[in-house]
């Protein structure tokens, strides 16, 4: 975008987690509520819209048809045993598109949390608006669940920091850099701080000059009280965000954002078990606009003390792989010895049929507990020690950047001294 063109340009960023389980139960009125998604986005004026949890291709198909008029671009991110989940509407053209799956992403065997079987990544879609050219990232984070006991932090973590490496290694001939997505982080947490700080993007809620929440000013989007979905969750937290950045020949600025959703229409349910969020940006070629966007003084010390908090983490992630890997193999050895002394005992007639199935439950026990053991244990600590070695990388430059600037600084009094 040449720097001497006048322009103004407003865009509206839509983002919502959908609760798409196409299971039975899992996930309350889900046709109906995605009816009413889809009704909503034709006449939302919307310019860019991330969707998460959208499992189901037919959801997806189905959304397409409703808003081929308003949004006529759109495009759906595979990954994984389900899918990502991830797909983006747009009113302008989608011109390219890259797909990151996140190396750490939970454990195939806690079916009840389902994280691992949706493949969880970053998807950008680079997308011509206007004048501008928009790099539009989508990403839904693994969940947190428990607060007490978060035996997926350091997978997060490992997320947040892949995510901010994703951005900063694919934006360069962007004008404009939006992410937007369930991230499961509240602003408090490290891995959110990661995004922020090293991908240096500015959060749209925090940033924003006119806040026109529906119902308070914490723009909490999960378990909400006025959710019909949530309404008995205690603990509200902001988890879904929307954040931006822009190349240093304009500025940008986030004039509104909103909770732009409440009860369906017709309907005394919502629309998801999460609340929408928009933001509305304002992008000029008014370079004065990028207050909070540009490296500051005192970034680099922020930044590092943010990344190496995050190794941290992760180390202690890969101290609990190691336990679990003893215990995995604990329970192989026991397994084996329980199998090897069923080999000869003669069973009573009519009672074949149950020693061959405890063999076949021992067995398996032996082969997931050595698999666990030895090949997905290795992997996850493998990935860890892939995020502490680009996290010790990052830190070593800021923190070369940092003496630099400080023996120019000391320099240059010197001198006026």
């Amino acid at each position: 975008m040449a720097s001497h063109l006048k322009f103004t340009q407003d865009v509206r960023v839509f983002t919502l987690n959908c609760w798409g389980i196409p299971i039975v139960y899992a996930s309350l009125h889900r046709k109906e509520r995605f009816q009413a998604i889809g009704e909503h986005l034709t006449k939302g004026n919307y310019d860019i819209v991330v969707l998460e949890e959208v499992w189901s291709h037919g959801d997806f198909k189905r959304l397409v048809e409703q808003t081929k008029d308003a949004l006529p671009y759109s495009y759906y991110f595979h990954s994984g045993f389900l899918g990502a989940g991830l797909c983006i509407f747009t009113r302008g053209e989608i011109i390219d598109t890259v797909i990151h799956r996140y190396s750490l992403n939970g454990y195939a065997h806690k079916v009840q949390h389902g994280d691992w079987f949706g493949g969880k990544c970053i998807g950008l879609c680079v997308i011509k608006l206007g004048k501008l050219r928009f790099n539009v990232y989508a990403t839904h984070l693994h969940a947190q669940y428990s607060v007490e006991n978060d035996e997926y932090k350091s997978h997060r973590v490992t997320q947040a920091f892949e995510t901010a490496q994703f951005i900063r290694a694919t934006r360069q001939n962007a004008d404009v850099t939006i992410l937007a997505g369930d991230l499961n982080l509240e602003p408090t947490q490290v891995g959110y701080k990661v995004i922020r700080s090293h991908a240096q993007l500015q959060d749209a809620w925090l940033a924003s000059e006119n806040k026109m929440n529906n119902h308070d000013e914490s723009g909490q989007t999960c378990d909400t009280v006025h959710n019909t979905y949530s309404a008995g969750g205690t603990n509200p937290v902001r988890i879904d965000h929307i954040m931006y950045s822009c190349n240093p020949n304009i500025g940008i600025r986030c004039m509104d954002v909103q909770l732009p959703l409440g009860i369906v229409p017709g309907h005394q349910i919502s629309y998801s078990d999460h609340e929408a969020l928009l933001a509305v940006l304002r992008i000029s070629n008014d370079k004065t606009d990028n207050v909070g966007l540009q490296p500051e003084e005192g970034d680099a010390e922020e930044r590092m003390s943010v990344l190496t908090e995050a190794s941290r983490i992760i180390g202690e992630g890969i101290d609990n792989v190691q336990r679990s890997r003893y215990v995995f193999g604990a329970i192989c050895v026991v397994s084996v010895c329980l199998l090897a002394l069923t080999v000869n005992i003669e069973f009573p007639w009519g009672t074949q049929s149950v020693a061959v199935a405890l063999r076949i439950c021992i067995s398996a026990a032996v082969a997931y507990s050595f698999w666990m053991a030895v090949v997905e244990s290795r992997k996850e600590i493998v990935s860890m020690l892939a995020a502490t070695a680009g996290l010790r990388v990052c830190v070593n430059t800021l923190q070369r950047g940092s003496t630099a600037g400080r023996e120019e600084r000391d320099a240059r009094e010197t001198t006026s001294g």
